[in-house]
């Protein structure tokens, strides 16, 4: 059986600082997947000074990492976790919101909440109250 699995990702620079990040998880991450996005943040991070990441992860379709994927997620949060100013982590259960509080432990210089909607997730990043 072929199990689909990918990430969605889309980067749109708001102004001089600040980076959008939406990614949409599914299936299994992929090592070669988490490395071609980081990859791609990496460069637009390079020509910013001071930059800040408003971050949407959907993991309603996520289920679960290779091994080298999920270090490599760490080694990344690591180099880039402060970059990130507020992290929306959308789901549709309980493992998700685990993940979400885990994230949170992990990335002290940022905003990170747990959302069921994509729409009030959204909203969140933008500054206005779900």
């Amino acid at each position: 059986m072929l199990n689909a699995h990918g990430m969605e990702v889309e980067i749109t620079r708001q102004d001089d600082h600040t980076l959008r990040l939406h990614l949409r998880i599914f299936g299994d991450i992929a090592y070669d997947d988490f490395r071609e996005m980081e990859r791609h943040l990496e460069r637009e991070l390079a020509t910013m000074e001071q930059p800040r990441i408003l971050a949407l992860v959907d993991l309603t379709g996520f289920s679960g990492w290779e091994a080298r994927a999920f270090w490599e997620d760490i080694r990344f949060t690591q180099k880039h976790g402060d970059e990130f100013s507020r992290l929306a982590i959308v789901g549709c259960n309980l493992k998700e919101k685990i993940m979400a509080t885990l994230v949170d432990w992990f990335m002290l210089g940022s905003q990170v909440e747990y959302f069921e909607s994509r729409r009030e997730a959204e909203a969140w990043l933008d500054g206005e109250q779900p």
